[in-house]
């Protein structure tokens, strides 16, 4: 595996590569999240030899930040397809995770020349419940505080209770997002990015796009709530279920983990790599 860097007229983003044979899966991350959230489904395709490249997308990780007025769904996807061309892959699978599903969403409505052969959606596809959006809302105001040492930001997180099962793959996640100043350590995700993307979201109804669905589909949802509350789902079971009858070309799956645990959740990575060989 390795990172690199595509040049795109948005701005600059970064991704990481694991070689392989095939069609590529292109992972999309969700709202404030980056790459690294996808090295447990990046190991698991390594394993079989095959191919896949996850992306921080503009604002987050190691990417470019952007202006005010660049991000939201639609510019995120242009940026996903538009790296395809830059990496000359005519053909490739897309893998979003919360908002990083109705990214890829986006791009299923953008994609004319039907570059997208198979699509993944993890734990989103219609509107969270007002609980799962609480949580959403207090977990990314770790954006824009400043912490003492990269221990105390990670502690912090994890102490949290959210991201649960809590391992190695979390731990690098969010360390990989860290810098430090002279007061100490922050996210370099741009809290701005965060609250424009987060705007978007609250404006766009996403079942707008399921229409346009028209390549085979899973939709992977996550059973276990995303907090205390016990209706705090991102992806409720009526929204799963709509999609279900309303895109015929699609297959669901619900996975025993919460919101977090179900993108790296070995019988997930299992599932999503059966269902786009």
């Amino acid at each position: 595996m390795d990172d690199f860097d595509v040049e795109l007229r948005r701005g600059r983003i970064r991704a990481r590569r694991y070689e392989g044979d095939g069609v590529p899966a292109f992972c999309i991350p969700g709202l404030s999240s980056n790459s690294r959230a996808f090295l447990g489904l990046g190991e698991h395709f390594a394993a079989q030899d095959r191919a896949l490249i996850a992306f921080d997308l503009r604002g987050r990780g190691q990417s470019d930040i952007t202006p005010k007025g660049t991000y939201g769904w639609e510019n995120h996807a242009r940026d996903i397809l538009e790296a395809a061309e830059r990496l000359d892959i005519d053909t490739f699978d897309l893998v979003g995770h919360s908002m990083g599903a109705f990214v890829a969403l986006a791009a299923m409505s953008l994609d004319r020349s039907h570059r997208i052969r198979r699509l993944v959606l993890i734990d989103a596809a219609g509107y969270p419940s007002r609980s799962a959006l609480a949580a959403i809302v207090a977990s990314v105001q770790r954006l824009s505080r400043t912490f003492a040492t990269h221990d105390e930001y990670v502690n912090a997180i994890r102490d949290g209770g959210m991201v649960v099962p809590w391992n190695d793959m979390w731990e690098q996640h969010y360390r990989y997002d860290l810098v430090q100043d002279g007061n100490g350590v922050h996210p370099r995700t741009s809290h701005e990015a965060i609250a424009e993307d987060s705007a978007y979201g609250a404006s766009h109804d996403p079942r707008s796009l399921w229409r346009l669905v028209r390549v085979p589909a899973l939709l992977m949802r996550a059973h276990v709530p995303f907090s205390n509350a016990a209706d705090s789902f991102v992806l409720p079971k009526t929204e799963y279920n709509a999609f279900l009858r309303a895109v015929p070309s699609a297959e669901g799956v619900e996975i025993e983990a919460n919101h977090y645990g179900i993108v790296c959740d070995p019988q997930a990575c299992g599932r999503i790599d059966v269902f786009l060989q």
